[in-house]
């Protein structure tokens, strides 16, 4: 599959912070893809612990680690970009694991498809004692885009498509991709504000320049941890998305864009207000709602909004809110925003 693409560089991008312990493995499942021609720029964002030593020990020329002040995982990857010198540039998080033959596939794909900006594969997720064998079939909106199909070669989606899914979900994830150094430098690279949720600000992006190709074998494996840096960080992520996509529906003119932003509202609203309610916060979780409502006008959030108001049994507080003269107009504010 490789033997006429052999010149083709690969750029893979490591960046790493405090993750001793499991960056030598992301590092040698890279050093170890059938396609040879790569090399791998590990960028250590300022670890604290063991993680310079345990490069250190991996004796391979491919290997390059560069040392930095940490400044977040945006500041790390433009960093490995600037330092890149292959063709293709590859993504691989410090958790993260890749098998043999994904940038051999990567390569394949994309030289079939020279209009592509990129591609990306499906993956499997570990978590705790949880597997997930498809992550792509788990999406509750980029798997109808799949279907029940399988692609034994590629499907190439257009950028519209991609925009579309994006905007409510982000199924694309960074060990997933590898896309093309020239598409990479005409969107620029990662914005350096963005301290989580910086794949889906960037992915945004780049789907309104560039299709993507998807290849339908879990080539990836993204393992989660307590420690992951989107549950570590999963508040400012959240509400940094909700922001954004309420910008994305406020300068849309198209209705179709405007529907699909109201969608991510709505779902990214569930996941913070979901996220406050674990810890016990519930004027966060009503405001989220209420503040997501006002964008989507989606009845389910408001109803939310009046189920997590107080410590009382839902469904009683729920009752009592709805026979009381508030709860009337709000309950007319349901019907009208579902049925009107």
């Amino acid at each position: 599959m490789a033997g006429s693409r052999v010149s083709v560089t690969v750029s893979v991008v490591i960046p790493t912070y405090n993750r001793g312990r499991v960056v030598a493995d992301a590092i040698e499942s890279a050093l170890a893809q059938t396609h040879r021609h790569l090399e791998v720029i590990v960028v250590d964002d300022g670890s604290t612990d063991d993680t310079r030593e345990r490069v250190w020990r991996i004796r391979d020329d491919r290997l390059r680690y560069v040392r930095r002040e940490h400044a977040g995982v945006s500041a790390a990857r433009n960093a490995a970009i600037r330092a890149a010198n292959g063709d293709l540039v590859s993504f691989l998080d410090s958790d993260d694991l890749w098998k043999r033959d994904k940038l051999e596939c990567d390569i394949f794909a994309l030289a079939r498809h020279p209009s592509a900006g990129g591609v990306f594969t499906d993956l499997e997720k570990q978590d705790g004692m949880s597997f997930v064998p498809s992550f792509m079939r788990s999406t509750r909106v980029f798997s109808r885009l799949l279907a029940d199909h399988g692609y034994p070669d590629t499907l190439l989606l257009s950028s519209r498509d991609l925009y579309l899914c994006l905007l409510q979900e982000v199924p694309i994830k960074m060990p997933a991709l590898t896309v093309r150094r020239g598409a990479l430098e005409c969107v620029g690279g990662f914005d350096e504000r963005w301290t989580s949720s910086e794949d889906w600000e960037f992915l945004l992006r780049f789907v309104r320049r560039h299709s993507l190709l998807y290849v339908d074998r879990p080539l990836a494996v993204i393992r989660l941890s307590p420690d992951s840096l989107h549950r570590a960080d999963q508040e400012c992520g959240e509400r940094t998305m909700l922001r954004l996509l309420a910008q994305e529906r406020r300068r849309a003119a198209d209705p179709e864009v405007r529907r699909a932003a109201a969608a991510g509202i709505v779902e990214r609203a569930k996941h913070l207000g979901w996220y406050y309610r674990d810890r016990s916060q519930r004027a966060a979780a009503m405001r989220t709602y209420l503040n997501a409502f006002l964008f989507a006008w989606d009845a389910e959030l408001l109803l939310r909004a009046l189920i997590v108001w107080g410590p009382e049994n839902p469904r009683r507080r729920l009752a009592r809110m709805l026979s009381s003269r508030i709860g009337i107009v709000l309950w007319y504010t349901v019907f009208s925003a579902t049925f009107g």
